[in-house]
């Protein structure tokens, strides 16, 4: 059973790959230079400093700038509004501290690389409600490392990472950014409200893209752009053997027709479950020297046809369908309008076979525990942490999920 990586990490890390540490061909002097001001594509904030910096790809990612200079620096610099976060995988952070672990987490130790770093002091920047800096080096996983400043701050609205890192004549340069650095948060975009149809087809697969660092509030969970385009093909093919629009199609079809519903569905029959109670189930597979494992998959399957029927656990292929079709998009096998016509069509199916938005995401439970073997009541499992987030995301103000179930699914693109 394959495993679908984190895409917001593999893109985080794709960014340190391009940015951090690829030059040594910076000199001891620093020359005294003009400061030079640069924008966020979102227009969320600015940046001033020293020197001319080259802007380099985001991936789409429009609240992030990856600038470098010829002189071997490197930034990263990003800034997420708080209502941003729990889209994008940040629904634990409450504090600036928390912040910075969840930034750490996704851009540095355990996505790219890992890090030393100790406490220093902060720069003073303009707006900043509380900031939290720390320098040390980095070591990427292909052996490269550097010295690395880090500072995070919180204003009213939104938080912000900035990250320099370099290496030959480190020490003097990052001592003319931090005395020169300016920042200014210019206007917070307010969420784009997606129209109900595009909303719904969000929701089918929210958690997924929630856990993968995605945008709730974008269809497919990014913007299209050359880096995603090559992210989303290499897990494609890593993940699913995907590496065309016939592969593609194929693997949908194979979701929505069979999937893991039709073998556990054939798993029950071939076991003899039909006419059992759960009790004497349990019962059964203790006898039968059933391991923790092999219980809660065999359960989860049993309960998913007790409570949907045929439908069992339909909601997990439905949505795993629902969200390849979108990556399909993002990787250019498909056209937007290609893929979001037979988005509606698997959406169109979703609601004949479920009745509610917590029905269709229960299937889609039963589906994740008799895949992975996840018991749903143990809280450090996967499948705990999943159906926490679906209720966290349910709680949002402008949660997908708070589209009508029953919406008239129709084109509006």
């Amino acid at each position: 059973m394959k495993s679908l990586q984190k895409n917001w990490r593999v893109l985080a890390a794709a960014i340190l790959a391009a940015a951090l540490f690829t030059g040594c061909k910076g000199a001891d002097a620093v020359k005294e230079e003009p400061l030079n001001t640069y924008t966020a594509e979102s227009g969320m904030f600015s940046v001033s400093l020293p020197g001319e910096w080259t802007e380099g790809d985001t991936m789409g990612l429009t609240d992030l700038m990856n600038l470098s200079r010829d002189d071997g620096m490197e930034a990263v610099i990003m800034g997420m509004t708080k209502g941003q976060l729990l889209g994008q995988g940040g629904s634990n952070v409450e504090s600036l501290e928390d912040f910075f672990n969840y930034a750490d987490a996704l851009f540095l130790n355990g996505a790219a690389a890992t890090t030393e770093l100790d406490n220093t002091e902060s720069i003073a920047l303009a707006g900043m409600t509380a900031t939290i800096a720390k320098d040390g080096t980095m070591t990427q996983k292909n052996g490269a490392s550097g010295k690395l400043f880090i500072e995070c701050g919180e204003t009213e609205r939104a938080y912000y990472l900035l990250m320099f890192s370099g290496t030959k004549g480190y020490d003097k340069k990052i001592a003319s950014i931090k005395t020169n650095l300016g920042f200014e948060e210019l206007e917070i975009p307010e969420p784009e409200t997606l129209a109900d149809t595009l909303r719904w087809f969000n929701a089918s697969y929210a958690v997924i893209t929630s856990l993968n660092g995605g945008d709730l509030n974008i269809p497919a969970g990014y913007e299209p752009g050359s880096m995603i385009e090559t992210s989303m093909k290499t897990m494609l093919e890593r993940d699913w053997g995907v590496t065309d629009q016939a592969s593609l199609e194929e693997t949908v079809e194979r979701l929505v027709t069979k999937g893991h519903n039709s073998e556990a569905l054939d798993y029950l029959a071939q076991s003899g479950t039909e006419g059992m109670t759960r009790e004497d189930l349990i019962t059964a597979m203790e006898t039968n020297g059933f391991d923790d494992e092999e219980q809660t998959i065999m359960l989860a399957a049993f309960d998913a046809k007790n409570a949907y029927g045929d439908h069992a656990i339909a909601g997990w292929d439905l949505s795993r369908a629902m969200s390849l079709l979108g990556w399909g998009y993002l990787a250019g096998f498909y056209t937007y309008e290609e893929a979001m016509d037979k988005s509606l069509v698997t959406a169109q199916m979703i609601q004949q076979e479920f009745t509610s938005w917590d029905d269709f995401m229960n299937s889609y439970f039963y589906g994740y525990s008799y895949w992975s073997g996840n018991a749903p009541e143990d809280t450090d499992s996967q499948a705990y942490k999943r159906r926490r987030l679906y209720e966290e995301i349910k709680e949002e103000d402008n949660s997908p999920f708070s589209a009508d179930w029953n919406t008239s699914l129709q084109k509006v693109w």
